[in-house]
């Protein structure tokens, strides 16, 4: 094989702009990701509404982009809209369902999941729900330009968050509620303040994660179930409560899917990743936990 020729060939270049592609769902599935696996390790909460807020957040950038006409201000508005709506529905039923468990949290996110869908439904039709990017323009081996600014603007806001959480004031206070309640709120810090933060910073990732992929995806209704069901398997994978495992297992995700949709259909690509990601829980129980 002359593998110059190979490497020079449109093959090889299909390869690296799926590669590329892979990258975006896998950072896309790691912001989403992280909210969830903060919510939970923090607060203990199975949120199974938390891919809503994904597509609450792709809707709500569609519908200020038809008025701002300004897609980057129309992506802040949706973070900060879906932020204080997770914020505010989660944080309604904290304290009757404090210490409930998460079998009744599950229970009760996956009913508010699917009200958040029909009222979504209602109020924008069933119809996808697109606008153009706003870079135009595609790179040699890479593809689109506004693929790789999502790429580059998801690894951001995960190590942003990252240090929030490890080097700020708030995040070692998150992390002080995670690992003993009791014991701070004992030294006068409120358990309920933390949680309210967790909230919002929870739903405002998968929501800004959500309004970035609009231009690649649309909006449509079950879009934020397919991004659960993604989101929940690598945060399980990786370990329930394990930021660091979740990220990893994301990005090896995106990565299959992309790369298995060079010789199957992509519905058959996402079904074997998830397949082997079940193998892996079938294997180990804990998942992932024990690399990190």
């Amino acid at each position: 094989m002359n593998w110059r020729s190979f490497w020079e060939s449109e093959l090889m270049e299909y390869v690296t702009v799926q590669l590329t592609y892979g990258l975006v769902v896998g950072t896309t599935i790691a912001l989403t990701a992280l909210g969830l696996t903060l919510i939970f390790g923090v607060m203990h909460i199975v949120n199974l509404s938390h891919g809503e807020f994904f597509m609450i957040g792709a809707y709500c950038a569609w519908a200020a982009d038809q008025v701002l006409h300004n897609f980057w201000g129309s992506v802040l508005v949706a973070a900060v809209g879906s932020a204080l709506l997770g914020g505010l529905l989660i944080m309604a039923f904290q304290r009757r369902l404090a210490d409930a468990g998460p079998l009744r949290w599950a229970l009760l996110t996956l009913g508010l999941g699917y009200v958040l869908r029909e009222v979504v439904q209602l109020i924008f039709g069933t119809d996808f729900k697109l606008i153009d990017a706003p870079l135009k323009g595609t790179l040699p081996w890479i593809g689109g330009i506004y693929r790789l600014v999502v790429a580059g603007l998801s690894v951001a806001l995960i190590v942003f968050a990252m240090w929030f959480l490890n080097r700020t004031r708030y995040g070692v206070l998150i992390r002080a509620v995670a690992g003993n309640r009791e014991a701070t709120a004992i030294a006068g810090v409120s358990p309920l303040a933390v949680y309210g933060w967790v909230s919002v910073i929870s739903a405002g990732l998968a929501g800004v994660a959500g309004a970035l992929m609009l231009p690649v995806t649309s909006a449509y209704p079950s879009m934020g179930l397919e991004i659960m069901v993604a989101a929940f398997a690598v945060v399980v994978v990786g370990g329930m409560g394990n930021i660091r495992g979740a990220l990893v297992a994301s990005l090896v995700a995106g990565e299959l899917e992309a790369l298995l949709t060079l010789v199957l259909q992509p519905n058959l690509a996402i079904l074997l990743v998830m397949t082997l990601f079940m193998a892996v829980l079938v294997v180990r129980r804990e998942g992932t936990l024990w690399l990190w």
